[in-house]
């Protein structure tokens, strides 16, 4: 026997995107919302999280809507001040701050799993949404205007709009059978979570290598989050090390500005690619998040892409009649809203991909005057900065 209910929206995945999604429409709507999780709500965890996300103030200002964001605490939140971005195949070296753009600080550095456990909770404390944690989306079909999902063969959702936010692997995106351009890297990323001798100063330090960037995020009592982007031999070769000489050949491609450093978690490592959906709507469903796109992390704008898809789809539908949720028009007016500025931050950070690993001699002098240049530039620094916090 299959039970049915029927609710104005379904969001498949609980991750920061869908979890913040269905709460926003919990607060700023009435529309009855599901949220389908395979695993089970997070809880907190005492060892220490790898995986930090740098997010600018629509971000921010979207947690703090929801009640989230002053739950985080310093030690989950952590402001940074400043940037300073150099490159080892020139002397280029750009440096950013906060007052460039009249502001206190750029951004936040966000513990992605608290403020995963923070959003789970409020999920389950939340009258307006029903949470199907532990459940796997075994179906999905269309019936006139509706879409329905079906949970472990038992239960059946049917739904005005589905949305897709189940990540760059989107069995969402997958079973609509849209089409998704993936481009691989060849490079993994390495996080892990360091504490470093020298003060980091409040700043986020990016040195750009030529087997790809490694960056340093700042996080509390001095403690930083590191991500360090490299092909795919190197990275291999770099989690095989030992934790001792790991920290050494950090400290080696740090140039050793942040002095000794010191593991505090273990390393784990990801692979870097890029993700563009073909497009963002089919019928009644929509994806948002890295179910649409996902780009190269050497910005750290992910996450933030992420949240404004939130926002502008949350905001067409509190102001959407009833008969609209889900309908075609929508969801074409959010695709309208969000592609073109996902695809040329992508484009963006492929492009900056794409310098960084010129080796011509030409090319290395050239970057290096470009960003000398902005780097003497007040106004330019403001625009560079402006983007950091805008994100």
């Amino acid at each position: 026997m299959v039970a049915r209910s029927e609710y104005d929206v379904v969001i498949v995945g609980s991750g920061l995107v869908g979890s913040t999604l269905a709460l926003w429409l919990a607060k700023h709507t009435e529309h009855r919302v599901a949220v389908v999780e395979q695993s089970s709500p997070l809880k907190p965890n005492v060892n220490s999280n790898q995986r930090v996300v740098a997010l600018g103030k629509i971000a921010t200002d979207l947690l703090h809507d929801i009640g989230i964001f002053a739950d985080l605490g310093l030690a989950h939140c952590y402001p940074y001040e400043r940037m300073f971005v150099w490159d080892e195949s020139s002397n280029g070296e750009l440096e950013f701050h906060a007052k460039d753009s009249d502001c206190d600080q750029l951004g936040f550095m966000v513990d992605a799993q608290q403020c995963s456990v923070l959003l789970h909770n409020a999920l389950q404390q939340s009258a307006q949404v029903e949470c199907f944690f532990n459940s796997s989306v075994t179906g999905l079909g269309f019936d006139c205007d509706l879409a329905e999902v079906r949970i472990d063969d038992a239960h059946a959702l049917s739904t005005n709009l589905l949305v897709g936010a189940d990540g760059a692997r989107s069995w969402v995106r997958q079973q609509a059978k849209i089409f998704a351009n993936h481009h691989s890297y060849s490079q993994q990323g390495i996080v892990a979570k360091v504490v470093t001798g020298a003060p980091h100063q409040d700043c986020a330090w990016q040195h750009f290598l030529s087997t790809g960037p490694v960056a340093i995020l700042p996080l509390s009592n001095n403690e930083s989050s590191i991500v360090w982007s490299a092909d795919t031999e190197v990275s291999n070769e770099l989690m095989a090390m030992s934790a001792a000489d790991f920290c050494r050949a950090l400290e080696a491609a740090l140039d050793g500005r942040l002095g000794d450093v010191s593991l505090l978690s273990s390393r784990r490592c990801f692979p870097l690619h890029s993700l563009r959906a073909e497009r963002y709507y089919k019928r009644n469903l929509v994806l948002v998040g890295d179910a649409a796109h996902a780009i190269h992390p050497l910005a750290g704008q992910g996450a933030n892409l992420g949240f404004k898809d939130v926002l502008a789809l949350g905001k067409l539908l509190h102001a959407a009649p009833p008969e609209e949720i889900g309908s075609p028009r929508l969801l074409q007016r959010f695709e309208a809203l969000r592609k073109p500025d996902n695809q040329q931050t992508d484009l963006l950070m492929s492009a900056l991909y794409s310098i960084y690993r010129d080796t011509q001699p030409f090319s290395m002098v050239m970057r290096g005057l470009g960003m000398n240049w902005i780097n003497r530039s007040s106004a330019l620094r403001g625009l560079v900065a402006n983007q950091a916090i805008g994100g």
